[in-house]
């Protein structure tokens, strides 16, 4: 199978960083993007330092201090669920991606089983923020920084207890990456060939395409590395991002 044409998920993360950092959401609009399929996996360059900023979801799990240090109360979260269920929901939802509207929040919160409200003065956000019974933290949303005709994006951030830009290193693992990318494998994804880094971040990409609809569909899956107690390295999942767009477009 060959990726003709698709979102580009990077450029979409990007969109995702400038609106963290409450830029203008017109500054944050971003063309569709559709690259060939050997673009597709080549590396990716660094971004430039203006844009190496937390994303949406990173900046929604360490809300900012106060005048006087205090932080911002947490955001209300729906009740804890296992990561074996987290993780079947999220399999649920990549592999019901057929048409472009599938990006949409009805569709998302429907196979996820959340409700999903909007975030007040950014953008088109609308997202559910969750728990596991392991006690770290997720957050799904459903993002639009482009014209309000184009397909949405969607991030799912998983809380690895590591605060943005420190040195501070996960003492725990979210989800395995290598058994959840073999069963995208088996769903018809395409994996790259080679691993992407975007501002020192490793991400592995996946891409399918619905030739009945005319739509492809894009993953990054951000991870990174836990050493286990044998010494050997576990590979986890820090984050999704999702985006899709015509074959033709």
């Amino acid at each position: 199978m060959q990726w003709k044409s698709m979102t580009a998920v990077a450029v979409l993360a990007t969109g995702s960083a400038l609106s963290a950092c409450g830029a203008d959401v017109t500054a944050a609009r971003i063309e569709p993007t559709t690259v060939a399929v050997s673009d597709a996996v080549a590396p990716v360059e660094p971004m430039p330092a203006s844009a190496a900023v937390p994303s949406t979801a990173e900046a929604a799990e360490t809300t900012p201090a106060g005048p006087n240090g205090e932080k911002a109360p947490e955001p209300v979260r729906g009740p804890a669920i296992p990561p074996a269920q987290l993780r079947l929901q999220i399999l649920a939802l990549l592999g019901s991606f057929q048409t472009l509207e599938d990006l949409e929040k009805r569709h998302v919160a429907t196979t996820l089983h959340i409700e999903m409200t909007r975030q007040i003065g950014t953008g088109d956000i609308h997202q559910y923020f969750g728990k596991t019974t392991e006690d770290w933290n997720y957050r799904v949303a459903v993002e639009r920084f482009s014209r309000m005709a184009d397909p949405p994006t969607i991030d799912i951030y998983l809380n690895n207890g590591v605060e943005p830009w420190t040195d501070q290193q996960p003492t725990y693992c979210t989800l395995e990456f290598e058994p959840l990318a073999k069963e995208l494998v088996a769903m018809g994804y395409e994996r790259s060939s080679r691993i992407s880094r975007r501002a020192g971040k490793p991400s592995w990409g996946f891409g399918r395409e619905s030739k009945t609809n005319n739509a492809s569909f894009g993953i990054s899956i951000y991870i990174y590395e836990l050493e286990t107690t044998d010494g050997t390295k576990q590979t986890c999942i820090k984050r999704f991002d999702i985006g899709g767009g015509a074959i033709n477009g």
